[in-house]
């Protein structure tokens, strides 16, 4: 029945992944069915609590673009790349990591990427250099963020497991994924031709197709005061979580003697933060439902629940099985737990899926803390196959077209820094996680 019930599910995530958008879940949705109707195992409960939370934080972050706070943040960006353009390789991986950190969301990087091309070519730097680093360092913050869908879904799964908290985590995956980003700018200090000396650079030149890389910001919008204050907001949430977090103390306790969750917590918090924004900008919260972040974010919703059923349900019928049989190989070779995740990632190019298939699996087979913490920071891995929304958008941003995927897909611009953040970041995690954990 393991055996069965394993290739109802990697079949299903497989459809899915191929299908692609929303129909990942969905294809939960068929593997319910199967294992439910025909295979009477019976379902687990959806992860409820995990969703709460992403909603919540979508809600925040929607409220925080809608006020014009990304459109904010960006600037600041451009200033700060501005005043050492000759570092921009070392410096755009570890601001996009800043913003997603801030926001929650990679694809934030969006709104960064023509920065860094024109500030790359302005300096005479290879824009593959700092656009390769800053996108896969900008999904390596994505397991360090307190706010984001993958960090929801893991403090969701894990609340009781070992020591696992929100401050603990963070003590964890912050300096590791860290190190992973500014080693990802490190590794292509020197990649490739120089940017006066690239034959294609050259002809592109000749052909008159580069002919204007500076932006265009005829049709730029003015930063207003609300937009200023809604970063702010936005931040001491973010700030008051964190504490909350750490001070278990500040948290209220009960007539039965409980104390109130952090899951809780974020929702909270969160929410108050978007309502906060809202009344400060004085703006219509209907545009929210409008906004890049919500939309992004709704489709991670919906992923946490159609295929996380589905595994939550095949793990809680087999847990036994998975424990019994395969908790002491992967005790001893924790690598393969690792490795595993990597994979899963590079195929579903999603974090926070990655999250609700993987951390489950690591805790059936009773693995320690800081070797689930070290393979979670591992599926920051949608570079490897390089279909992702960023991974492609980076492409067209590079006017240069020295960022590229080669000729056998897997030799792309992506794939040395990303590996060099991952192995970094991995390491790191195992090292830091063994003292804190």
């Amino acid at each position: 029945m393991f055996w069965i019930e394993l290739i109802i599910v990697m079949a299903m995530i497989f459809i899915g992944t191929r299908k692609g958008g929303p129909f990942l879940a969905l294809a939960g949705g068929i593997g319910m069915f199967i294992m439910t109707f025909f295979l009477h195992v019976k379902p687990s409960d959806p992860p409820i609590t995990v969703i709460r939370i992403m909603i919540a934080v979508i809600v925040a972050a929607s409220a925080m673009q809608a006020a014009g706070g990304l459109d904010y943040m960006v600037r600041l960006a451009e200033k700060i790349l501005r005043k050492h353009p000759e570092h921009i390789t070392i410096l755009a991986p570890v601001v996009a990591y800043v913003f997603t950190f801030m926001c929650g969301t990679g694809h934030i990087i969006y709104s960064l990427l023509p920065v860094i091309n024109e500030i790359a070519m302005e300096t005479n730097v290879r824009p593959e250099r700092p656009i390769s680093a800053a996108v896969v360092a900008s999904q390596n913050a994505i397991t360090a963020c307190p706010i984001s869908a993958a960090t929801a879904g893991i403090l969701g799964l894990m609340a009781g497991y070992g020591n696992v908290n929100l401050f603990t985590l963070l003590l964890v995956c912050i300096p590791a994924t860290l190190l992973g980003a500014f080693a990802a700018g490190i590794s292509v200090l020197r990649r490739g031709k120089e940017l006066s000396e690239d034959p294609e650079y050259l002809e592109r030149v000749k052909a008159g197709l580069v002919k204007d890389y500076k932006l265009d910001k005829s049709n730029e919008k003015p930063i207003t005061q609300p937009a200023r204050i809604s970063v702010g907001i936005f931040l001491v949430a973010m700030l008051l979580i964190v504490t909350l977090g750490a001070i278990s103390a500040l948290r209220p306790v009960f007539a039965d003697g409980s104390q109130l969750e952090m899951t809780t917590v974020i929702e909270i918090f969160m929410l108050m933060g978007a309502a906060a924004i809202v009344l400060v900008g004085k703006f219509d919260s209907n545009i929210m439902l409008d906004q890049p972040v919500f939309k992004t974010g709704m489709f991670a919703v919906v992923l946490a629940y159609g295929l996380c059923w589905m595994v939550n349900t095949f793990i809680g019928d087999q847990s036994t099985y998975i424990s019994d049989t395969m908790g002491a190989l992967a005790n001893q070779y924790p690598w393969i737990y690792i490795i595993a995740v990597f994979v899963v990632a590079a195929i579903t190019t999603s974090q926070s899926s990655t999250t609700m298939i993987m951390i489950p699996i690591g805790m059936a087979l009773n693995l320690p803390v800081y070797i689930i913490i070290a393979g979670w920071v591992a599926c920051n891995a949608n570079y490897f196959i390089p279909a992702s929304g960023q991974c492609v958008a980076a492409i067209g941003f590079d006017s240069a077209g020295t960022t590229k995927i080669g000729k056998f897909v897997f030799n792309h611009s992506y794939m040395l820094p990303g590996l060099v953040m991952t192995v970094v970041t991995v390491a790191a995690a195992l090292l830091i996680g063994l003292v804190v954990y």
